[in-house]
């Protein structure tokens, strides 16, 4: 049976270069995107499909997305900004950004938009990527003011921005530890910066490590940051009036809704979060981190990324964006001797290890090796 429908006016020429130009460095889709204005689409969808919406979509509409597991963009104009409610199964974000014309899916968008997905770029960072991209321009989009705010889920009003939070210099080598009895190992070898991730629902035991922790990194020289456990750190900072061994709290993007960062930013400790990818990184910079971490840059066993590795590709071009805005960033995920030189080298100041250090078999000599790589 035939499928009934309509595609979206697409500028091919464009699509077609940009994917010559771009297939390598981020990878490509072996299964086409199709793209359909919201009134002229099939009734069958699939998962590599996006219905463009000029306006609120109807619930009806939302709902056959949803079940499909497609994309819908709904676009409005709101003064001289586009806002644009990217739906797909990894959320609904909203976005806005500046207006280059009158036509929110020019063919010409809309060819920058399905290059995007076919990179393998996730629908709101792909809206992200053909929103900033300048028109008639085939050069990757890196100018940040070009690219759109986050509305949802904000972190910050964009009209009321909050102070910066203390910044950071570079972090160097940067090892990631499990408890705080590691911590007591690294700090008397000078690893400059180090985390405790310890994961535990117990409030006493977790308040124990991080106690512990701090007094191991107190008055030696490696920047201690404490993970997701953010209100005991900064209870044991204030106890101490100060003068703790806490550098600073890290957070990931799903700690972000329920932390205080008014009262992180008031203790005086740094702040850094992780991201995995534009939409992210968008989101984060309305706070003004002390740093950004991007990853997971390579195929990592120790946690659960919410996306697939970022690879080098997409890791130079967050760099990019991301370094004049916030000029301390940390790469993540599966780095290790083999690869640091080729993470540095893109031009952060810091990469982030764990198996590196805690797997090796001379964990001195480990860590003499990966410092020497920052040389």
């Amino acid at each position: 049976m035939t499928r009934q429908g309509v595609e979206a006016a697409m500028d091919a020429a464009l699509f077609d270069d940009l994917m010559r130009r771009y297939a390598v460095m981020f990878g490509h889709d072996a299964t086409p995107w199709q793209i359909w204005p919201l009134a002229n689409a099939p009734a069958t969808l699939g998962r590599h499909e996006v219905l463009l919406s000029d306006g609120e979509a109807d619930a009806d509409a939302i709902d056959r997305v949803t079940a499909a597991g497609a994309v819908l963009i709904e676009s409005e104009r709101e003064g001289g900004r586009w806002i644009d409610t990217v739906r797909s199964p990894m959320g609904t974000w909203v976005l806005d950004v500046q207006a280059d014309d009158d036509n929110a899916h020019a063919p010409a968008f809309v060819a920058k938009l399905c290059a995007a997905l076919s990179l393998h770029f996730p629908a709101h960072d792909a809206l992200c990527i053909a929103r900033a991209w300048q028109t008639g321009s085939t050069e990757w989009p890196k100018t940040f003011a070009r690219f759109p705010r986050v509305r949802h889920a904000a972190l910050a009003s964009p009209e009321a921005p909050p102070q910066p939070f203390a910044p950071c210099p570079e972090l160097g080598l940067y090892v990631v530890l499990p408890n705080a009895e590691w911590i007591e190992r690294l700090v008397p070898l000078n690893v400059p910066t180090v985390q405790l991730r310890f994961k535990s629902d117990d409030a006493a035991a977790v308040k124990a490590e991080i106690v512990r922790a701090a007094n191991a990194a107190k008055g030696g020289k490696s920047r201690l940051f404490i993970n997701d456990h953010w209100r005991v750190a900064i209870d044991h900072h204030a106890a101490c009036g100060g003068d703790s061994g806490i550098y600073g709290i890290h957070l990931g993007q799903e700690d972000l809704d329920e932390a205080d960062l008014d009262a992180i930013r008031a203790s005086g400790l740094r702040l850094g979060v992780s991201t995995h990818g534009y939409a992210e990184m968008l989101r984060v910079a309305a706070i003004a981190p002390s740093y950004l971490a991007l990853g997971a840059i390579f195929p990592t066993t120790t946690k659960i990324m919410p996306t697939q590795p970022q690879g080098m590709g997409r890791f130079q071009s967050y760099v990019a964006l991301m370094k004049p805005v916030i000029p301390s960033l940390v790469g993540i995920g599966g780095v290790n001797a083999t690869n640091m030189r080729e993470v540095l080298a893109v031009g952060v100041g810091s990469a982030a290890v764990v198996r590196a250090v805690t797997e090796a078999n001379d964990v001195p000599a480990a860590v003499a090796g990966l410092t020497a790589l920052f040389d």
